[in-house]
């Protein structure tokens, strides 16, 4: 942000107080000296300008104007040591000459010594506050040194002491300033926001003035139009910011390169990536003399999650880390023995551990900052960022005991507080989410950040429909029959109360066997209870299947131990499980159930499951299944799962009018590839491929090969709509009989 004035700057207007010193300060015998000097120096001739005052300081050592004008001519040469120790002996000789102070300013102004200056323009103005060249020196060295807010008190209160030109560039460097401040994250929130809108404030008044002042207001019109970006940015309010850059283009006015990150994080939270990526870049280029630097840091970060979010297969971890290996850990400041941890470093890692996680490479993202909080366990932006990491890997109670922390260090923090509302609505906690979405709502209301997450909890209210069906074409399968058909909806309510919600559902399933065909038809309604741990429902049905209409009921409950095991069990009474070819001789089944399930991580699970069923002509069946999943290989946009399903059963029957063998067993080991084709934010289409090769043996006729092949494709739209497609071929031994079975299975979940 351009808020103070160059070195050469201060120069300049140091130089509009020289004749006015000069003129006091010599004799009526001195002043063709004087003259001859000053124009000497005017016209550049520094030389010249240097042997006639110094020529002057020797005719006339009792007028100091002549040592005043040869420190300030050395300075003009370049002679910055030279004017500066003549500077320092002048003072030294005439401690209570303000012009002697004025002299020796000048000379640390051109040594981009601001600070200095700035000292011995204050001494002159404590020595001569009423002589108006003093008080404006004063002036002009504090805005020089960054003290704009203090220049432009001590100007008001001496009108017209200062141009025009040079009251609105202190305007300009006094709201810049509560813009810089409001943009320093060290600030509190609340102060940081009240900076931005007394900045926003000034600019609605100062912009409309100058533009009415014409051509000679225009520039400053135009600093304070790209400097109002930046207090839009810094009061996050993206979409004012846009619509204010847009109308600076479509005017023709000069838009600066350091509101270019501002400008282009604001289309990128408009998820308008396209247009951030191409400002990204002109930023990085305007700085490209100065790589490893915060503001070219930033940059970069900022043309990552362009490119991410307009094409989410790119990979760009490889630079960032990159990037981070090649910035030094600590700074050394010249002539300071102390090193400085440098926090361009920290970022860097960061960002290259957020790319890591964005390409997919999760496990690899949460070692990166494992050993980041290792080494700053009290940083709260590392322990937000892995609490990100690990909700993105299905552990929220890992991401809150880190959230716990962070809140201890940093408890008002936008994102501390985001990061624990969506752990809150990932653990069905919306009593605990509600008050924190709230708050944020009210402290950050354009927050894209803050309303993607209000979305979130908009959409965990809403009513629920999903659907499912499929329909299966075999060579008379004597467990599936030939013609399968199948269909179920469940509608949800939103819900009742924060853990409540009802549902009811319909469905009917067919198929056509050697002796006949069977059917069922089925209605349900029940509540369904979601909390922290345990979601839990009970139901009740009535089922149609040609023998009449029979009363059933079901319920079921998961309870987590912790992010990494559940348990769970159910129940059924007519259980919508029995055979269709059982059902159509008037047999039913009431089955049961024990489910164990390990969570490691969101690349690998298993599974264990034992379903006792007791049907209505006295066979006990029992079946025991295992599932695994593994994860082989991940990139952005194709990942590979491997898969294996165990399962057996046992019947105590000989003889049913259904399919019962003694006991079987079935291990199909798989590979799954799923193979993104699109995504942008939250809408995605994906493609998945199976393919797997097994064995099936049954009691009494023996064991054969299973073979199954899959494809599928998957659509999700802002996250309230998703549809899949699966086409499966099967080939298995039933009965010592090979059969093929081809399926098609559709599901379809639909918010409102």
């Amino acid at each position: 942000m351009n808020d103070t004035l160059s070195p050469a700057v201060f120069t300049f207007c140091t130089l509009l107080a020289l004749p006015a010193i000069s003129a006091a300060a010599a004799a009526p015998g001195d002043q063709t000296l004087i003259r001859e000097a000053r124009a000497q120096r005017d016209a550049r001739q520094w030389s010249q300008a240097i042997q006639l005052f110094s020529l002057g300081e020797r005719r006339f050592p009792g007028q100091p104007a002549f040592a005043y004008g040869h420190i300030m001519t050395l300075a003009d040469a370049g002679r910055l040591h030279d004017a500066i120790e003549r500077g320092k002996a002048l003072v030294a000789l005439r401690p209570d000459d303000p012009d002697a102070h004025l002299a020796l300013a000048y000379a640390y102004g051109r040594h981009a010594a601001p600070y200095a200056a700035l000292e011995q323009a204050s001494q002159a103005y404590s020595l001569a506050p009423e002589r108006p060249y003093v008080v404006r020196a004063y002036v002009l060295a504090q805005q020089d040194a960054g003290l704009p807010q203090s220049a432009l008190r001590l100007a008001n209160a001496h009108p017209g002491l200062m141009n025009p030109a040079q009251t609105r560039s202190l305007q300009a460097d006094a709201a810049a300033q509560l813009v810089r401040a409001a943009m320093t994250a060290s600030r509190g929130e609340a102060n940081r926001y009240a900076l931005a809108d007394q900045a926003l404030a000034t600019y609605e008044k100062l912009i409309p003035e100058w533009d009415a002042l014409g051509p000679p207001a225009r520039a400053d019109a135009d600093r304070a139009r790209a400097d109002r970006l930046q207090a839009l940015s810094a009061r996050r309010r993206p979409r004012e910011l846009v619509a204010a850059y847009e109308t600076m283009r479509a005017e023709g006015r000069p838009v600066p390169a350091y509101v270019l990150d501002d400008v282009a994080s604001a289309y990128l939270a408009l998820r308008q990536p396209e247009k951030a990526e191409p400002l990204f870049r002109q930023s990085l280029e305007s700085q490209a003399v100065q790589p490893q630097t915060a503001a070219h840091l930033q940059s970069e970060i900022g043309l990552f999650y362009a490119l991410t979010e307009s094409d989410p297969t790119l990979d760009k971890q490889q630079q960032f880390n990159q990037e981070a290996e090649s910035i030094p850990v600590w700074i050394y400041h010249k002539g300071d023995p102390v090193r400085y941890p440098n926090a361009v470093k920290l970022d860097a890692a960061l960002a290259g551990a957020m790319a890591t996680l964005y390409s997919g490479r999760t496990r690899q993202a949460q070692e990166q900052l494992d050993a980041m909080v290792e080494l700053a366990p009290n940083n709260s932006q590392l322990r937000t960022a892995r609490a990100q990491v690990y909700r993105a890997r299905g552990l929220p109670r890992h991401a809150e005991a880190d959230l716990q922390i962070a809140q201890t260090q940093d408890p008002r923090s936008i994102r501390v507080v985001q990061e624990q509302a969506s752990t809150a609505l990932m653990l069905n906690e919306p009593n605990e989410a509600d008050p924190l979405i709230d708050d944020l709502l009210a402290r950050a209301p354009e927050d894209p950040a803050v309303q993607r997450l209000a979305e979130d909890r908009d959409i965990a209210r809403k009513a629920e429909l999903q659907v499912t069906g499929g329909y299966g074409a075999t060579n008379d399968s004597p467990v599936l029959g030939s013609h399968e058909l199948s269909i179920e909806s469940t509608l949800y309510s939103p819900p009742v109360t924060d853990h409540w919600r009802v549902f009811a559902g319909t469905g009917y399933s067919q198929a056509e066997f050697e002796d006949g065909n069977a059917h069922l038809a089925w209605a349900r309604a029940g509540a369904q209870w979601r909390s922290r741990d345990i979601t839990a429902q009970a139901e009740v049905s009535a089922n149609r299947f040609g023998f009449g209409t029979l009363a059933g009921a079901a319920v079921s409950a998961q309870y987590a131990l912790d992010d990494h095991w559940q348990i769970g069990a159910e129940a059924a009474l007519k259980s919508r499980d029995t055979p269709l070819k059982a059902l159509r001789h008037d047999i039913t089944s009431n089955r049961f159930g024990v489910a164990v399930r390990w969570h490691g991580d969101e690349r690998r699970e298993w599974s264990l499951a034992v379903f006792p069923s007791y049907f209505s002509d006295g066979n006990r069946r029992i079946e025991v299944e295992v599932s695994g999943r593994q994860r082989l290989y991940t990139t952005p946009r194709v990942r590979m799962d491997a898969l294996l399903e165990l399962s057996g059963s046992h019947n105590s029957a000989d003889d049913a009018p259904y399919f019962n063998p003694k006991s079987d067993f079935t291990a199909l080991p798989m590979l799954e590839v799923v193979h993104t084709l699109y995504q942008r934010y939250d809408t995605r289409w994906e493609q998945r491929f199976l393919a797997g090769a097994g064995l099936y043996s049954q009691q009494d006729h023996g064991s054969g090969a299973l073979y199954q092949i899959g494809y599928g494709q998957n659509f999700r739209y802002a996250r309230n709509f998703e549809v899949g497609v699966l086409l499966t071929g099967t080939s298995r031994p039933y009965d010592g009989q090979r059969e093929r079975d081809f399926r098609i299975a559709v599901s379809m979940t639909y918010r409102f």
